[in-house]
């Protein structure tokens, strides 16, 4: 029983010092200007996995609102672009990190403006590199249940009866 109890504490221990170097809070980036026009300024942020952009007039910062007011070219394809207020959402799902080329359409007053600009999107991190950024917390804690229920095993391993001559 108290061997139980001993593996609950060390895999509950082990739980949380991994999620300690996960907690950190992630503070939203400000937006950045990508371009501009004489009318037009096109501002916006790379956010996770998504392109978050807002376009307002150059007179006044009045925002360019609406769901069919703008269409985008990510990397010379077409990118789905979903309204939400003043803001709209570019989906990178599928577009590898780095430099990309982004072209935006915008229908405003009876013209369309095309507004071009380069972002640079995230490398997606691969597995090494995000044990190599936690300082490999998660490999030992991984050892350390590793043995502790290696030990339960050989405790609790019965012995073999003794043979009659």
């Amino acid at each position: 029983m108290r061997t139980v109890r001993t593996v609950r504490a060390a895999a509950l221990a082990a739980a949380l010092l991994s999620t300690l170097g996960v907690a950190a809070a992630v503070t939203p980036a400000a937006d950045v200007q990508l371009a501009s026009s004489a009318q037009l300024v096109l501002a916006g942020r790379v956010q996770r996995r998504d392109i978050v952009l807002h376009v307002t007039r150059a007179s006044g910062g009045a925002p360019i609102e609406g769901a069919g007011n703008l269409s985008a070219q990510l990397g010379g394809r077409a990118v789905p672009v979903t309204a939400r207020g003043a803001a709209y959402i570019l989906s990178t799902q599928g577009f590898k990190g780095g430099p990309q080329a982004l072209q935006v359409v915008v229908a405003h007053d009876g013209i369309h403006e095309l507004l071009s600009a380069t972002v640079r999107l995230p490398r997606p991190p691969d597995r090494l590199a995000v044990l190599e950024k936690h300082g490999y917390a998660a490999w030992w804690v991984l050892n350390v249940v590793v043995l502790l229920l290696a030990a339960r095993l050989i405790m609790r391993r019965k012995k073999p009866t003794p043979r009659a001559p």
